[in-house]
């Protein structure tokens, strides 16, 4: 069968338009957690002064005075050493995740080199090679899971450092052609730097989430304790109590929005993404059929690699499913991105073949 001719598409303008956008949305994240950094800064600093102070001059303070000091007031020193630290903080994590993200995600998962005396993994490395060259890029390490969850994920700092990871089922229930589609769109993501990308932005909304659980922490100390001994020096307990308990709740307003949003625009990255590789993928194919295919399969299967809240999880080619689906999801729909390929190739897909056993391969799959 004659490779579907591919239409309407763009492909070095696509990749150029997606690098540019996700390096605006990793500096949105950057701008979340100096936003949240300053505001630890400032909540440190508010505190301070509300339990230094006289207890005549904190008893004439109210809740607009603080909400005036954090939002029309100059910034305070401690404010702008919170948010350079967060700043910091999550470059230097970036870094150090992303130079050791191959090996700390293969661990993570307990993936393993495929062995090349296996049929079935045999024919895995042939199609990473495949799909390397077609891609011009070196071959990647070529890594298998030994679960039944059907899925797939690149990892890696550059194209020279690389891994591609299968699960063994994803490799037992796929045809080549599928396989080939998998392997595609996971070189697209190698061959785009779309790992770096994910790497960096994944390591940096952790250290918010961090923080998050951090000053949660710190609130529930501050509620059993009830606040700094100093209330007992010169009296004002009640007006300091209820001035540090404003600054708090302000505090947990913030440590609930900043991941909330970093999560949001770790997604947003994500989704955007795997269209592109999935487009990709049928660029290094000439064949939108094998992906669609592919697709199709892990529509009907379990997909779970790794928790939905597991870093591997926004790596995959297939979701791992959990709630608020539309919000949260790491992908888009596989409906959608199915809708898309079909429209791509502008061609009617049949039915999805049984996978054949690859040469050398005797008795059904197992």
């Amino acid at each position: 069968m004659a490779a579907p001719l591919l239409i309407n598409t763009d492909f070095e303008r696509a990749i150029a338009r997606n690098k540019r956008n996700t390096l605006i949305l990793i500096s949105t994240l950057t701008a979340i957690s100096a936003v949240l950094g300053y505001v630890l800064g400032w909540a440190w600093g508010v505190i301070n002064e509300i339990w230094s102070l006289p207890a005549s001059q904190v008893e004439r303070l109210t809740a607009g005075d603080i909400l005036r000091d954090l939002f029309l007031g100059a910034p305070r020193p401690e404010a702008i050493l919170g948010a350079l630290a967060l700043i910091v903080f999550g470059i230097v994590w970036g870094l150090v995740t992303l130079y050791m993200g191959a090996s700390i995600l293969s661990s993570f998962v307990g993936s393993r080199d495929a062995n090349p005396d296996d049929p079935v993994e045999r024919r895995f490395i042939d199609v990473v090679e495949e799909m390397a060259i077609a891609a011009g890029l070196p071959r990647p390490r070529v890594m298998v899971v030994d679960t039944p969850a059907l899925n797939a994920f690149a990892s890696g700092y550059s194209p020279e450092h690389a891994m591609v990871t299968a699960t063994s089922g994803i490799l037992q229930a796929c045809t080549r052609e599928e396989l080939q589609g998998v392997i595609g769109h996971e070189m697209s993501h190698v061959a785009d730097y779309d790992v770096r990308y994910a790497t960096v932005v994944a390591a940096m909304a952790g250290v918010i989430v961090l923080i998050q659980h951090v000053l949660l922490d710190i609130m529930r100390w501050t509620a059993w304790t009830g606040g700094p001994r100093e209330r007992e020096r010169d009296g004002g307990g009640a007006a300091r109590g209820a001035l540090t308990l404003v600054v708090l709740l302000i505090v947990m307003v913030f440590a609930i929005a900043a991941p909330l949003a970093a999560k949001l625009v770790q997604l947003a990255i994500s989704r955007q993404r795997e269209y592109l590789a999935d487009a990709t993928s049928v660029k290094l194919t000439r064949n939108p059929v094998g992906l669609i295919h592919a697709l199709q399969r892990l529509q009907q299967s379990d997909t779970a690699l790794a928790r939905p809240d597991s870093p591997v999880s926004a790596l995959c080619i297939a979701p791992v499913r959990m709630s608020f689906e539309n919000m949260f999801a790491t992908h888009p729909p596989l409906e959608d991105r199915i809708q898309r390929l079909e429209n791509l190739g502008g061609v009617s897909v049949p039915p999805s073949p049984s996978p054949e056993p690859p040469p050398g391969h005797h008795g059904p799959w197992g």
